[in-house]
């Protein structure tokens, strides 16, 4: 299994008014080339996360009552391992530990079965000229079960809204004697922005992807291995 960092996912809640956001500042992501040969020879594999919230808030009766409700819909759409709540001078600290799948759906269609409202998706890439070369794609993206989950924090509190796009970083490594080729755009690569990034992956690569047109689209990235 590989690791999936949430890291820093902040979500601010203010009493009395009730004022709820939740985006995470950075998800971290870690895959090796062979976890996507795997899945795609048709292996069933799940990812380990960990998650931080930083949450500002009142510690009285009607917060943590929000909190044990909040952990009762995650466990049921997530496999969490651990879900630790810590009381600070300003708020709240909680972290999550658990696992979300890594699947295959090759026209991109989310699997039915899938019951995290988040999952990491490869599928096919149908696109021609340049980017032909890379015959698949490989997405963090909400699932077919995003609206239920997002429906049922609702119903603690109508302002209470994951949002569906995330700002990643996702960093890949080459294991064995595999060949990884990506490309990709609008990306962070070791701390330099880049407009364009296409490379033969030797080691490993850190791919930063978040803000601007990532509010509202998917982050994707291209990619072949051998």
């Amino acid at each position: 299994m590989k690791n999936i960092n949430f890291k820093k996912l902040v979500c601010l809640i203010i009493f009395p008014l009730v004022l709820f956001a939740c985006k995470a500042d950075e998800i971290e992501v870690s895959i090796k080339s062979n976890d996507l040969r795997r899945v795609l020879s048709g292996d069933t594999l799940s990812v380990e996360f960990e998650a931080e919230l930083n949450m500002m808030a009142e510690n009285n009766p009607e917060t943590k009552a929000q909190i044990r409700a909040i952990e009762k819909i995650i466990d049921k759409y997530i496999l969490v391992e651990e879900f630790d709540v810590t009381a600070g001078d300003f708020g709240f600290q909680i972290k999550i530990e658990g696992e979300m799948p890594l699947i295959y759906s090759p026209n991109g269609s989310m699997v039915q079965s899938v019951r995290s409202p988040w999952a990491m998706v490869i599928s096919d890439n149908r696109s021609r000229g340049s980017l032909s070369g890379f015959p698949y794609k490989l997405m963090f993206s909400s699932t077919s079960q995003f609206d239920a989950f997002s429906g049922e924090l609702n119903k603690i509190n109508l302002l209470l809204s994951p949002d569906r796009r995330q700002p990643i970083k996702l960093k890949l490594r080459r294991t064995g004697q595999d060949r990884l080729r990506i490309f990709t755009g609008s990306v962070e690569v070791f701390g330099e922005s880049r407009v364009l990034y296409e490379a033969d992956i030797e080691k490993r690569v850190s791919l930063t992807m978040k803000g601007g047109v990532y509010d509202r689209a998917r982050q994707v990235i291209f990619f072949s291995v051998k």
